[in-house]
């Protein structure tokens, strides 16, 4: 079948890479000049930033991208890490080791009258994330919409996975409670944790899911040279390998529906007629594309996920100099009350990373979420610069925390607001991450990969599983399962 594939994000290359290897005829359309979408990079003069995800998961033995890379036959390299990161809050440290007990230790260390309140509460999240891991493993697509989906979701069940299950419409925020956690310090420890990786922090997150993204850094964290672009790379590769063609700078605008297949028409109006149709852009960028009865059957089906909110981010791009890095970890969080999320992430290059610099420096990005609605105004030029400069100061009084040498002069320093991701990526208003994992949106309520359209698939961040290259690897995942690969 001839396949036409609309984004060269994670999920879409996924997508594309698993379904050439069976042999389908696989076009990936993506409008900008790189691959990656959020997890992408760009370049200033000698230096290489990851424009958004950078720690890896997932590339330990048995992990979701190990898998699948192993299955193409493809590899990147990554360096495993035995500290995750160090968050900075309230004056103290916290070294977020690898090793589940010596992380526990640590947060028993820092929080000393709250220690057996942590251990209780970790004890329940972590036998929690071991019960329903099976299903982890598995990857069964959710919401059900096939019998191989239900399929998939059974032969993975265990009986014990029903007290797990009594949880599934719980929020972390009601655990949290009864292990008399809230409105703790602890507390907004994993808001930042749970914020980056499931868009909504503590109270309101889905316990299950809470549980997943608390124990994933203990199954393997990862530094990957260069950035989480490698891997969109290593996906691209397979399916040029195996005989599809991938397309920079082609900007699908146009979706029709025809008696023989797909009609895709590009900015430039040119033609192309598919059978089958995999939309790995957001939902909402997706209606865009669509007119008439296909949008309106479309718009029924995914309407209250279109209606939902999302975050946006901010990011700054700098270097710093060898001298003030050594020593310090590649990854950090710094908490502060003068941001809307609360902290700050902040990814370095490794210091022998000649993908990212050769240069005796090393490139740093640093992100934020932000509320959308104060950037409603972004295109108008002299209130965007105003937000940009606000935080970017915001951003750099974050690196200051975490550089403690930084006397504040950089080579490179380039803000990154929502009309970056606008111009850059084609996100809707500049969103990203997905919609926030919370009981009343995720898992059962989460947008399905099968739409209701004739042979029309979608995937990435805001289709089921959700956020991060993991979970747009999954969507792709299970879109190539539909198509028949045995992954």
């Amino acid at each position: 079948m001839r396949m036409g594939i609309i984004g060269g994000g994670i999920g879409g290359l996924t997508t594309g890479a698993l379904v050439s290897r069976i042999g389908h005829d696989v076009t990936v359309y993506e409008s900008s000049r790189e691959w990656g979408g959020c997890a992408g990079k760009f370049e200033r003069g000698d230096y290489r930033f990851p424009a958004g995800a950078t720690l890896g998961m997932g590339f330990e033995p048995g992990g979701l991208h190990e898998r699948v890379l192993s299955y193409l036959g493809e590899t990147i390299d990554v360096r495993p890490l035995s500290e995750v990161m160090h968050i900075h809050l309230d004056g103290k440290t916290v070294h977020y080791h690898q090793d589940r007990d010596q992380f526990l230790a640590e947060l028993e260390s820092t929080f000393p009258d709250l220690a057996p309140r942590i251990h209780a509460f970790f004890e329940e999240v972590w036998s929690d994330f071991e019960t329903i891991r099976p299903l982890f493993e598995s990857l069964p697509a959710l919401p059900f919409r096939t019998i191989r989906d239900a399929t998939l979701a059974i032969r993975a069940f265990r009986p014990a996975q029903l007290l797990a299950f009594r949880k599934l419409y719980r929020p972390l925020g009601t655990t949290l409670k009864r292990h008399r956690l809230n409105g703790t310090t602890f507390e907004r420890v994993i808001d930042g944790i749970l914020l980056d990786s499931l868009q909504t922090g503590a109270r309101e997150a889905s316990h299950l899911l809470a549980a997943v993204a608390l124990s994933i850094y203990h199954e393997g964290a990862f530094y990957v040279d260069g950035g989480l672009y490698t891997l969109a790379h290593a996906l691209e590769r397979s399916i040029q390998k195996d005989g599809g063609q991938t397309l920079l700078g082609r900007q699908i605008v146009k979706l029709e529906r025809l008696a023989d297949g797909w009609l895709l028409t590009d900015r430039r109006g040119r033609l192309d007629l598919v059978d089958v149709v995999v939309s790995a852009i957001p939902l909402e960028a997706t209606a865009q594309l669509l007119s008439g009865d296909t949008s309106r059957q479309f718009s029924k089906q995914y309407g209250r996920h279109l209606k939902r909110s999302q975050w946006g981010t901010f990011s700054l791009y700098i270097t710093l100099p060898e001298a003030v890095c050594t020593g310090r970890p590649l990854f950090q969080q710094v908490y502060s009350d003068v941001l809307p999320s609360g902290h700050a992430f902040i990814s370095m290059s490794a210091a022998d990373d000649s993908l990212r610099t050769e240069r005796p420096e090393r490139t740093v990005t640093v992100s934020t979420h932000i509320d959308l609605t104060e950037w409603q105004a972004w295109k108008d030029k002299v209130t965007y610069e105003k937000l940009e400069t606000e935080w970017t100061e915001r951003l750099v009084t974050a690196v200051r925390r975490a550089f403690p040498d930084w006397n504040g002069e950089s080579s490179v320093m380039l803000p990154g607001g929502p009309g970056a991701w606008v111009k850059y990526t084609k996100r809707p208003h500049g969103a990203v991450g997905g919609y926030a994992q919370t009981p009343g949106q995720a898992l059962f309520h989460a947008a399905s990969y099968r739409t209701n359209l004739p042979n029309f698939y979608v995937c990435g961040d805001t289709v089921f599983p959700g956020a991060g290259t993991i979970g747009a690897m999954t969507s792709g995942l299970h879109v190539a399962r539909a198509l028949g690969s045995k992954l």
